[in-house]
C-alpha cells in the first residue's frame, strides 16, 4: 500500500512540473510574440498590411502604385529601364509593364508577394519575363529570367 501511495505522488508531482512548464512556456512564447517591433509594410504573419486609405473610402495596400527600375543582363548583354504599376489584393498582384523591349511593353503583371518575397511576371505574345527577388519597404530588387533574352538582375524603388 505504502508503494502505491508513493508511486501516486510521485506521478502527481511529475504532472505538476510538466503542466508548470508547459504553462510557464506557452506564456513565455505569447509575450515573445508580441514583443518586437513589427514592419510597417508587412504583418507578423508576413502578410501584406494596409498602408492607409484612400479618399474614396478604399484602402491602398504595401505595393499599389508604380515602381520605376532598371535591369541588367548578365556578361554585358545590355541593360535598361523599366516601370511597372501594381494592384495589390492580400498576397496577390496584378498590374501593367512598361519597358524597352517591344514584345513585352505594356504587357499585364501577375505575381505574389509573400512577406518581403515577391514574384511577378508578364507574357505577351511569344515574350515571356519574370522576376523574383525581395521588397523592403519602398526598394525592391533581384533576378529575372526572359525568354529569348539573357537573365539578369533588376531593382526598382516605388515612385
Amino acid at each position: 500500500m505504502r508503494s502505491a501511495v508513493v508511486r501516486m505522488c510521485g506521478v502527481s508531482l511529475v504532472g505538476a512540473v510538466l503542466f508548470a512548464g508547459c504553462t510557464s512556456s506557452s506564456s513565455t512564447s505569447t509575450s515573445s510574440r508580441s514583443a518586437g517591433p513589427v514592419s510597417s509594410s508587412f504583418s507578423t504573419t508576413g502578410s501584406p498590411v494596409s498602408s492607409g486609405s484612400t479618399s474614396d473610402g478604399g484602402s491602398t495596400s504595401a505595393l499599389d502604385g508604380k515602381w520605376n527600375g532598371t535591369w541588367t543582363a548578365n556578361s554585358n548583354a545590355g541593360s535598361g529601364a523599366f516601370a511597372v504599376t501594381f494592384k495589390q489584393s492580400g498576397s496577390s498582384l496584378n498590374g501593367t509593364l512598361s519597358i524597352s523591349v517591344a514584345c513585352l511593353d505594356d504587357a499585364k503583371v501577375t505575381g505574389t508577394v509573400n512577406g518581403s518575397s515577391i514574384d511577378f511576371g508578364s507574357v505577351k505574345g511569344d515574350c515571356q519575363v519574370d522576376y523574383k527577388g525581395t521588397v523592403s519597404g519602398d526598394q525592391m530588387s533581384g533576378t529575372y529570367s526572359a525568354s529569348g533574352l539573357p537573365a539578369g538582375t533588376w531593382k526598382a524603388a516605388k515612385a
